[in-house]
């Protein structure tokens, strides 16, 4: 798509390397040609993709926004909501320019990038006193210890998160500190957007607009309840740029199970976060095994992580970690639960190293890769 962008957009005037340079200047909420909002972003392959929206696409856009707000009930009220969004660190990301176009009376809103120093957002966090709150989850379990801590001292009404992969252990500890079950925005630049409802049982997929076919590794068709290794979507809004089965390198089971809350809307089952971050280790028997992001979830179970990343070089798994104080024991912890995990999924003799870090690195848009494949290993 980036290859040929500027045979796909219907407005010539549109040109690849002019909007990458538009978008490399943005400080704010300026649009290109006086009416085009681009928007650029790596995913966790690194690929960069620029999206372009109209004011007609950019209105549905924030239709999604305001739709996802009637699920986790944040409907413009009297006095006004007090909404705090932390969000990518360049203003070319969805969610900083999601928060200028929403900063206009409805709430007040607070906008800030998440690659500010913890110490900053809890200062700037505490001073406005939000009671509402959507982070990206690595940032949301770096502010349950803060929270925990008594340094951060936020009393919210509702939360959410975005953009990244939560796994159920994180979701318990971003709970248990801020005493409210966060919502899990599924929003991606392509157009496909989704959300859990109250229930919390699944992310239902904002399809209205969209059309979203899930597909195995050889692009064929793959029935509810079995996981896919890919998403192709279709936006029918766009009519600027046309995305036509567009792959989302998303893995997903979906359901047709109906959910108590009565909408119809197709539900994922299941979020095994992105094909590209798939391991593979040598399995029992030759056979090489998948690892699935989700299934490190088991580090974010002990209560001295803080944050972690998976790093896979060669054959072996390195665990970074960002821990409470010293920890003692951690390591071996961390190293006797992984591996007790992948030795179940049938990985053979796991080789893992746990490592300690002060913090870890964020990616410019400011979130966190959770697992780095290597993409070099050949098992």
């Amino acid at each position: 798509m980036m290859q040929r962008f500027d045979d796909i957009v219907t407005d010539r005037r549109l040109r690849r390397d002019e909007l990458l340079a538009h978008v490399e200047r943005l400080r704010g909420d300026e649009r290109y040609l006086g009416r085009y909002r681009a928007m650029t972003t790596s995913g966790s392959s690194g690929r960069k993709g620029l999206f372009v929206y109209d004011e007609a696409g950019w209105a549905w856009v924030g239709g999604l926004f305001l739709y996802f707000g009637t699920i986790a009930g944040t409907r413009p009220r009297l006095p006004r909501r007090r909404m705090a969004i932390l969000g990518g660190a360049s203003p070319a990301h969805m969610s900083r320019r999601g928060g200028l176009t929403l900063d206009v009376g409805m709430h007040r809103i607070l906008s800030l990038p998440v690659t500010l120093p913890v110490p900053e957002l809890v200062e700037a966090l505490n001073r406005f006193r939000p009671d509402y709150l959507n982070v990206y989850p690595s940032m949301g379990l770096l502010l349950a210890e803060e929270q925990n801590a008594g340094r951060l001292r936020l009393s919210l009404e509702g939360m959410s998160t975005s953009s990244e992969l939560r796994t159920p252990e994180m979701t318990a500890r971003i709970a248990e500190a801020f005493g409210v079950t966060p919502f899990n925005l599924y929003a991606t630049t392509e157009g496909l957007w989704g959300s859990d409802c109250e229930h919390h049982d699944g992310v239902h997929l904002y399809d209205d607009d969209v059309i979203v076919e899930n597909v195995d590794a050889d692009g064929e068709p793959v029935p509810d309840g079995e996981p896919g290794a890919r998403l192709l979507v279709t936006n029918l809004v766009n009519r600027v740029q046309p995305l036509i089965r567009l792959e989302v390198p998303d893995a997903l089971t979906l359901t047709s199970e109906p959910c108590p809350c009565g909408r119809t809307l197709r539900r994922v089952a299941r979020m095994e976060g992105r094909t590209d971050d798939v391991i593979w280790l040598p399995g029992v028997g030759e056979r090489p095994v998948a690892v699935h992001p989700m299934q490190f979830s088991v580090v974010a179970r002990d209560r001295e992580v803080v944050e972690f990343q998976i790093v896979q070089d060669g054959t072996s798994v390195v665990v970074f970690v960002v821990a409470t104080g010293a920890a003692p024991g951690l390591e071996e912890r961390i190293r006797a639960e992984l591996a007790g995990r992948l030795a179940a999924l049938g990985v053979r003799d796991p080789a893992i190293e746990v490592r300690r870090r002060d913090a870890l690195e964020r990616a410019a848009s400011g979130k966190l890769q959770l697992v780095i494949a290597d993409r070099g290993v050949v098992v």
